[in-house]
Parts: structure tokens; sequence; C-alpha cells
């Protein structure tokens, strides 16, 4: 089914709809060309598709669209790839249609194996679109999928709650069970809403199979029949061909665990599919990191006088071994967090190894007596619960957390201690998160995708999957006259030029008169708050337009503006590299026109990026490991920035890099010079 574009304002306008929802136009004023399923209501008529040529069919019987040049390359590659078990790795350019040729491919090899999707993404707007194309598919051949999300997103009974966002999802599962335990016993107590889940679940199959709803649409489906949505979704996944979930659900040992039970799968009948995969090996990292501060410490010690300070090994009470342990990361902080300075690096074993002298333990003795806390600190959260305290025990909390320290490895963690005005905190940072994604590697056949994933080889490596692993580049379908990208050369953000005297009023200069002379929806990037908020006042002072800012920390204050924004076409919003705003938001048609990204946006030297730099030069060569800590992500989120501009074939749009330093990477960034980047502007929009 071909998506259309109006001919009147050339905005993407939904298969079926009656008029373009941003003009207004009829639909007899309209162009059809194939793009995505958008915004596609229940009640509407389908209208019939277009044939496609058998030759094509018989590539890809799961492609529901007429091609695109290139879109049967990748289907073929995808699949050619999957039947010999390998992982294909690609970047895909704006246009090319990554999520349908991900699931055309990997449908046609999982169908024939008798596999199960799973269909990682990071935002749930990623998610939606999963659905809006399994819908798509669902019109040439009988396929099913179903979003996940977590139980504090989909339990209605939760939502209830007072505070439900700052209950953890230890406690929140322990609720649920203890409600759903009532519930099966017959007493009152229960859960409403899982209550129903049985005698509605072929009714909410039923649902999910014929209109392949969004994960907000299918909560709300669940709800006004008063379902659990999540109970439901544990009991429908079996026998889903895709299952579509946050990368969560596949870092996390314990989530995939249950997952996979719930899904009746292992690893020998799961086919991966990665959205965004530049975002995966930071999530892991993320997700393998922890801390230990000394809040944590203190509301233990509090918690503790409600509990009779109970012994955790021999003749030691657990008040003294956390209060000597608060004074050790007191002294670790005093001794080595110099003037000036807000953390500093620590021996892998420090803290165990005061600890053990202190009260003359070995390894096995300390672990026992972190274990016992955690044993004190289960049957204190059961105790909070049967109270109504929906809250885990601190001292649970500080348990797991310490057993974590001392069974961290070297070479994959580096361990700092850090202060702020909350305080000193123990940090270990996860630099190698190969155990975290160990599952992924030991997949047969995995499809990892992303419009900004060069170089490939480096994803490759640091995911550490096989050498036999496929690595693909598409590029985009789009005319490249409709884009130009270039830089200037009398302007840069590195951080001993702008203390020369001028540099941040020349970058000003720059931002200022770009957004005077061109008048389109402009967004401004830049490679920190800090920037942003020193320039504002000579922005704000100068610039013609309505302005808008993200505010740090106040994402509703930001999406409000946002909203603001994109009703207009000559605003200007002002935003900074790596975020939402820059990566993943669409902004189509005359939405957004025209970039300005000031800087290289290089992430700030910290010992964790140290740390891994020194990590890769060693597996990988000396000087490698700059480029994979800090080249590369500089120059993919230029790339993400920039990749807002062109999104359908009648998007044209230009970007500015007020950096000289662009230079090094004008190749891969496809920029050129300008030494009147202003000119160059107004005669790129000319020419529309």
């Amino acid at each position: 089914m071909p998506s259309l574009f109006c001919m009147r304002c050339k905005s993407l306008t939904p298969p079926d709809s009656v008029r373009c929802r941003v003009c207004g136009a009829p639909i007899g004023e309209v162009e059809g060309k194939q793009h995505c399923l958008t915004d596609i209501t229940f009640s509407e008529k389908k209208e019939e598709k277009k044939i496609i040529l058998p030759k094509d069919r018989l590539a890809a019987p799961y492609f529901p669209y007429e091609p695109r040049e290139s879109q049967m390359d990748i289907v073929k590659d995808i699949t050619v790839t999957l039947a010999s078990s390998d992982h294909i790795v690609m970047e895909s350019g704006t246009g090319t249609g990554k999520t349908i040729c991900a699931l055309a491919g990997a449908l046609h090899h999982a169908k024939m194996k008798g596999k199960k999707i799973i269909y990682l993404t990071r935002t749930i707007s990623q998610s939606d679109q999963v659905m809006k194309e399994l819908r798509a598919i669902s019109e040439i051949k009988q396929i099913s999928g179903m979003t996940l999300t977590g139980r504090k997103k989909a339990c209605p009974l939760l939502r209830t709650m007072a505070g439900y966002e700052d209950i953890p999802p230890h406690v929140l599962a322990n609720l649920c069970e203890e409600k759903k335990a009532k519930s099966l016993a017959g007493g009152g107590g229960g859960c409403k809403y899982y209550d129903r889940v049985k005698s509605f679940v072929t009714r909410v199959d039923s649902f999910c199979r014929e209109k392949f709803p969004t994960s907000d649409e299918l909560d709300g489906f669940c709800e006004s029949s008063n379902v659990c949505p999540y109970e439901v979704k544990k009991m429908l996944i079996q026998g889903m061909d895709v299952i579509v979930a946050p990368y969560v659900h596949i870092l996390s040992e314990d989530i995939r665990s249950n997952l996979l039970a719930h899904m009746k799968c292992d690893d020998e009948n799961i086919l991966l599919i990665v959205d965004e995969a530049h975002n995966l090996i930071p999530a892991a990292r993320e997700q393998g990191s922890f801390s230990i501060s000394i809040k944590d410490l203190d509301a233990a010690m509090e918690e503790l006088t409600s509990l009779k300070d109970p012994f955790i090994f021999k003749e030691i009470k657990a008040g003294e071994f956390v209060g000597f342990l608060r004074a050790v990361i007191k002294s670790i902080a005093n001794e080595k967090i110099t003037l000036g300075k807000s953390e500093a690096l620590i021996d892998h074993d420090h803290v165990e190894s005061v600890l053990k002298k202190k009260y003359s333990m070995n390894s096995a003795d300390m672990l026992s007596a972190v274990n016992k806390m955690i044993d004190i600190g289960e049957t204190r959260t059961e105790y909070l619960l049967d109270q109504g305290v929906h809250k885990l025990s601190e001292l649970f909390i500080l348990g797991v957390s310490m057993k974590d320290w001392i069974s961290s490895d070297e070479g994959q963690f580096i361990k700092t201690i850090r202060a702020d005005k909350d305080g000193e905190v123990l940090c270990a940072s996860c630099i190698d998160p190969s155990d975290i994604t160990m599952f992924i590697r030991s997949l047969k056949g995995s499809v990892h995708m992303s419009g900004t994933l060069q170089p490939l080889d480096q994803y490759v490596r640091t995911m550490g999957l096989p050498k036999t692993t496929a690595m693909r580049v598409y590029p985009t379908p789009f005319p490249p006259e409709n884009r130009s990208v270039i830089y200037v050369n009398d302007v840069t953000t590195k951080y001993e030029d702008l203390k020369r005297e001028g540099m941040t009023e020349r970058i000003a200069r720059h931002i200022v008169t770009l957004c005077n002379a061109i008048q389109k929806n402009t967004l401004v990037f830049f490679p920190s708050y800090g920037m942003m908020a020193k320039m504002r006042p000579m922005l704000e002072r100068s610039i013609d337009k309505r302005m808008y800012w993200e505010e740090s920390g106040h994402q509703r204050k930001t999406m409000n503006s946002l909203d603001q924004f994109r009703k207009g076409r000559d605003g200007v919003f002002f935003t900074v590299m790596g975020g939402s705003i820059a990566e993943g938001i669409d902004f189509p048609g005359d939405e957004l026109s025209f970039a300005i990204i000031v800087g290289i946006p290089y992430p700030p030297p910290t010992l964790e990026s140290k740390a891994m730099t020194d990590l890769f030069d060693k597996k990988y060569g000396t000087g490698l490991g700059w480029a994979y800590v800090s080249e590369v992500p500089a120059v993919r989120k230029i790339k993400q920035a920039a990749g807002r501009l062109i999104r359908t074939e009648t998007d044209r749009g230009m970007a500015v890099i007020l950096d000289s330093r662009a230079s090094r990477y004008a190749t891969q960034l496809d920029a050129k010079p300008s030494k009147d980047p202003v000119g160059d502007a107004v005669r790129f929009f000319s020419n529309e």
C-alpha cells in the first residue's frame, strides 16, 4: 500500500486519508509514492494495494510495497545472511526504509525456520513504526506481532497508587504477585484487572492480529475492558511472530530469561533485529554500571535503627559494618580528590582490602557478610509490603550494590570516587560490556541497523560479533541536490581556542546572521548545555525570530516548545547534539529546513573515557581508542543532526557546521568548505 505525498504542500499523508493532514487538500490532489504506513485509523476503509512484480514477490514475499531502488538488495542481503546463520550489520541511509526491509527479510527466514523475531527499539515511537509496518505486511501475508513495555507503564492497577513512578521494579513485581495470589485464592484484596485476563485473552488476541495496535493503543484497548495489558501480553507472546521490545528486554539477564520463558523459546529459536544499533553498546554499558553513595549508606544506617542492628558475620553487626564503610568512602575521597577535581580513579580492590583488614576477613567471608545483608533486606522488604509501604529495604539495595562491587571484573569496570553537592559516591562504570552482549553474539543470526553506524568494523569489534558478520552500507535514494552540508574555517569550539578573545562572539555572529537571513524553520545544535546557556543572552538580543529552547531537566516544557516550533515555519529551536531532538524526532516537510551545528561534539574527557581509550588501544591498536571513544561518536552526532533535514523525497535542507575541524571529516559528512555561508544558504533555498 503506497503512502501519499500532497501535491499542494508536499507533506506525507496517510494512505487512506480523505484530505491532507497538513494543508487540507482533497485526496484528488495527492500523488502516490511508496514510503511507510503512518497514522492509519482502524475505522478507515483500506485502499487496494499496488501489485508487486512477481520476480520481486518471489525474492521478498513479505515486502508489501512497490519497491524502491536498493530495497530489494537490502531484503536479499538480510535473507541470505540469516540463511547462513550469520549476523548482518548495516548502515542504511534516510529513506531506504530500514524497518520494512528488515522485517521483510527477517520474516522470510523466520517463517521458513520456525523462529520468532525480537525487534529491539530505543523509543516507543520507533516501536509504533514497527507495528504500522507489520500491519502493512499483514495485507499480503498472515503474520502477527505485539509491542512489549515494562510493568510500570502497562499495569493499570499500579498507576492508581500515589507516587508509583518512584516505586522500584522489584517492589512493583512483588506487589503484582501478591495481588495475583489473592485473586487466585478467590479472596478479597486481589486485582480486578488480572481477574478478567483469562476470559478476555481471546478477544485481545483477535484485536492484536486484526489491528496491529501500537503500544498505547493496545494498553488502551485492554484498560477499556478492565483487563491488565501486562498480564495479557505475557499470555499472548508465545503465539506472536514478532515481539517488539526495548533494549533492556535483552540486555538484562533477568528480564531476558522471563521473556524467553513466556515465549517458550531458547536462543536457537530467536532471530534478533536491533534498531538504531549505534545506541546498543552505550545502553549495555549503562545497564552494567552502578554506584554506592553516602546517601545510600545513611539510608541503610537509619533503617538499621528499627532492625535492632543484626549481626551479619560472627560478632560484626550491620550498623558497625555500614558505618565503617561510610568512613572508608569519606577517607578515600579526602585522599584522592584534589583541589579543582570532582572525581578520582581508585584501585579495583581498594575498598574491599580496607574492609577485609579491619575485620580480618577473606573474600569468602566478605561475600558471606554481604549476602547476609541481602537476606535481612529481603525480609525487611516483605515486611514493608505487608505494611503497605511500597519500597525496597535500604539494606537490601546496599547489599546488592556491594555484592556487584566486590564481584565486578577488573577488565570490564573502572572504579572511581566522585564528590558533588549531594556527597561522595563510589562508581563502577562498565567500559567493556562484552558479558552483557554475550547473548546477542551467541545467536545464530541477527540484524543490526542504523542510519549512522559507520565505521561498521568498529561496531562489529566492540560487539564481539564473529568475523563472518556481513557489513553493508546502503545510500539514501533521495536526490543529492536536495541536501547541502557546508562548514566554515574561521571558528572552532576547541577548548584552547574558545579561550581566545572574540571566538565566542564570532560564533554567535555566525548564528545570528544565518538565522536572520534564512526564512525557514531552523535548528541550532550546540555541543553542550553550558555553551548554549553562555550564548543565549547574545542570541536573544540579536535574532529577529521566534526562539525556542531545550530546557535541561524540564522535558515537558521542552516538548511544549518543540510543538510550537513545528507548527510555525520561521522559528529557531536551540538544542544540544546527541539528545532526543537531534536523533529521535522526525521533522517532515517544512517543519525543518535549516540546521546550524555549532562545533564538533567530542565527548568531554573523563576517567571513564580515558580507561575505554586505553582498553581499545590495547585490544585494537594504538590510536584506535581515541577514534572509537571520541571521534566516531562525535561524527555520528553530526550525521544524526543533519539527518533531521531530509526525511521524504520532496524535503530540501541545508546544514552549516561552525567549526574548522569539520574539514577532517568532510568525506564522511559529504561537506564542503564555505567562505560565505550566508550567501551559500540564500542561494540554496532560492533554487526551490
